[in-house]
């Protein structure tokens, strides 16, 4: 049997061709960093499962924008994989990212807004290749790049992917995202608890090493994470020691 580890995903988001960082979500609380996509990709493959990759200004627009960007990742990303969200709406916009090389893309309003897309996409590409990012914010699903609140809780949303065949969630508790001040643990085990079967992505708050090991303790697959990096709060090298090596990238 095949033994699966705690998956590192370290974050690049991009606005009009730069990585950023925003501070819960807004555009307006904007950071940006003066690594290259090629320098980070490299730097990330040495320790990461996969890289996770957000045009911003795809979410906002509502179709993918950075096309480049996201094929110089690809290119230096050695053995982690890349996944990218950010303003897919449909299968034309699926199929244009995995033509370039993309392992995974990530659906986030339209997996809300258009349940037929969804099902669309399970069906021609699999469980394991459409990622559903839930990004909630007081446990109610945010949409349109996080700048819309809807009523939805995310267990009910949850649910509703699970019953559609959505095998793995990125989920993100949006009050703790760049704030460098600890995970949403709580909410963590209580999704791995009430969904067993599902892999969870966590999101948000890691500003240490002891962070990400607190998420770990929670049960779920793995954790995203970017600015505690950017501003060298964890470095690569306690990256590497942190995890073991990869038998299987799925």
């Amino acid at each position: 049997m095949t033994t699966r580890f705690f998956q590192l995903w370290p974050a690049i988001d991009i606005i009009e061709g730069k990585t950023v960082r925003l501070l819960k979500g807004d555009y307006s609380l904007k950071t940006e960093y003066n690594y290259t996509f090629e320098n980070l990709a490299q730097i990330f493959s040495e320790f990461a499962f996969g890289i996770h990759v957000i045009d911003l200004d795809g979410a906002k627009k509502g179709h993918p924008v950075n096309i480049e960007a996201i094929k110089k990742i690809i290119k230096n990303s050695g053995n982690a994989i890349v996944e990218v969200g950010g303003g897919i709406r449909n299968m034309k916009d699926l199929e244009k990212l995995f033509t370039i090389g993309v392992s995974r893309c990530i659906l986030g309003t339209s997996a809300l807004k258009d349940p037929d897309f969804l099902t669309e996409a399970i069906a021609k590409y699999g469980a394991q290749q459409i990622v559903v990012g839930v990004d909630c914010k007081n446990r109610k699903v945010a949409t349109h790049g996080w700048e819309t609140e809807s009523t939805v809780t995310d267990i009910e949303f949850i649910t509703t992917l699970e019953k559609a065949g959505i095998k793995i969630i990125n989920y993100t508790d949006i009050a703790t995202d760049g704030m460098l001040t600890g995970s949403a643990t709580e909410i963590f085990a209580e999704l791995h608890e009430k969904f067993p079967d599902m892999t969870f992505i966590g999101s948000g708050g890691i500003a240490t090493i002891k962070d990400i090991e607190e998420v770990k303790n929670t049960g779920i697959s793995g954790i995203i994470f970017g600015k505690a990096f950017y501003e060298q709060r964890i470095t690569r090298e306690e990256l590497k020691m942190f995890i073991p090596p990869y038998e299987e990238k799925t």
